[in-house]
């Protein structure tokens, strides 16, 4: 019933829904239920064979972060946003539901037994650094939290994790950086990857540390680092290992790497081969695309990271269809500064502002991640009243242009 708590399952004592669904296992299943202040039990015969429980649970109260972090990115949002934004998870049970990473730095011995006990694997985490005093400073820790003690453990029990490094330049790159990555290569092929993203900086930094973004010159840097490394780790480990974000590509204005250079592209979500994915998944459509379509405007809005190879890569194939009048829009994000550039941290104020300023069109094309799962922006504003800003439809795709150019078509044919 609703408002019953659940003790335990055949005995297991039950904190989430992640112990319930691990301790389901039994014929026959004996739950401890609360329910007021009564307890009793209930004793359920051939296991869960056939049908599941239908047992609904509340969400979940997820761990914060106690660190201090220079470089946090929830530090540098404006007053005034929703309250979630400024929430800092720090909760293995994310990282190992969702692929949020976490720096381990709040988890005991109890926990970590958990994690290899119930196979809560993969893990993503923040390492950044390995060397304790520099990790004191950048995680902003009054004692060394023990991390390779910590990573030991998890390998020891086969548990498969998955690194990130924020590089800060000045702070743990050089010598911090090499140590890092080879410390961690260690554990492999349970640290099966180690992502290196650069730092992301806000104009929002007022009373923060002062940090130095990463620059065209150390971008190139890093990408002759990241060949020497990954050439090494993939002689010896059979993999490249180390796998840098796209951003570093851009900046240094080189070209996306082919998709083998990402192996399994495990780090996806992370920003790293994620141009690439796109990219390849868009040529291999493009060959369905429709033969014409009736005098149709199309705007596609992005950051102004990824506009550069959108106007080189995409672009060229979209304006070849007949009919098709197609632009790429670039948004400048005054919302965080100009220093951010990805499509996911745009907010509906600054498209509209830019659209506005642009000539009239007949869909507007939003990245698909620039929204929540209430498909609401950063800023609160809302798809329809984008549209109704605007005065014109939008369409978020899932980088699929065929799914795009079937939406106009379908106008076509009304």
């Amino acid at each position: 019933m609703p408002g019953d708590d659940l003790l335990a399952v055949n005995g297991h004592k039950i904190h989430d829904e992640l112990d319930f669904r691990y301790w389901l296992d039994g014929d026959p299943l004996i739950l401890r239920i609360k329910r007021l202040s009564d307890v009793f039990e209930i004793e359920i015969e051939g296991g869960l064979a056939d049908e599941p429980l239908g047992v609904d649970f509340e969400p979940m109260r997820y761990r914060c972060c106690g660190n201090n972090c220079i470089f946090c990115f929830v530090d540098q949002n404006p007053d005034g946003l929703r309250r979630s934004l400024y929430f800092k998870d720090e909760d293995y049970r994310l990282s190992f539901l969702f692929g949020n990473y976490v720096t381990l730095t709040n988890v005991s011995q109890k926990v970590l037994t958990r994690i290899a006990e119930q196979r809560l694997s993969p893990i993503y985490i923040s390492v950044h650094v390995i060397d304790p005093g520099r990790r004191q400073q950048m995680l902003g820790l009054r004692k060394d939290d023990r991390l390779l003690q910590k990573i030991e453990f998890l390998a020891a029990h086969k548990i498969e994790m998955h690194a990130q490094i924020v590089l800060c330049p000045g702070w743990n790159d050089g010598d911090y950086l090499d140590e890092t990555v080879d410390a961690l290569s260690r554990y492999f092929p349970y640290i099966k990857t180690v992502a290196v993203v650069p730092v992301g900086l806000t104009k929002h930094r007022n009373n923060l540390p002062q940090l130095k973004a990463v620059t065209k010159h150390m971008a190139r840097k890093i990408l002759e680092w990241e060949q020497k490394k990954s050439e090494y780790f993939s002689s010896i480990l059979h993999t490249f290992f180390v796998y840098l974000a796209d951003e570093f590509y851009i900046l240094a204005d080189e070209p996306i790497p082919p998709a083998e250079r990402y192996d399994t592209f495990d780090q996806l979500e992370n920003g790293v081969g994620m141009a690439r994915n796109f990219l390849d998944r868009f040529h291999r459509e493009k060959k369905r695309f429709p033969r014409k379509i009736n005098d149709k405007r199309l705007c596609v809005v992005t950051g102004t990271m990824a506009s550069p190879f959108l106007d080189k890569d995409v672009l060229p194939h979209l304006i070849r269809i007949p009919g098709l009048e197609a632009r790429i829009i670039p948004v400048e994000n005054s919302f965080y500064g100009s220093t951010v550039g990805v499509s996911g941290l745009l907010t509906g104020g600054d498209i509209a502002a830019t659209l506005k300023d642009c000539e009239p069109c007949d869909l507007v094309a939003l990245p698909p991640n620039c929204t929540n799962y209430d498909h609401k922006f950063l800023d609160d504003y809302t798809i329809p009243q984008l549209e109704a800003e605007i005065g014109t439809a939008c369409y978020q795709s899932s980088d699929n242009f065929l799914e795009i150019l079937r939406v106009l078509e379908k106008e076509n044919n009304g």
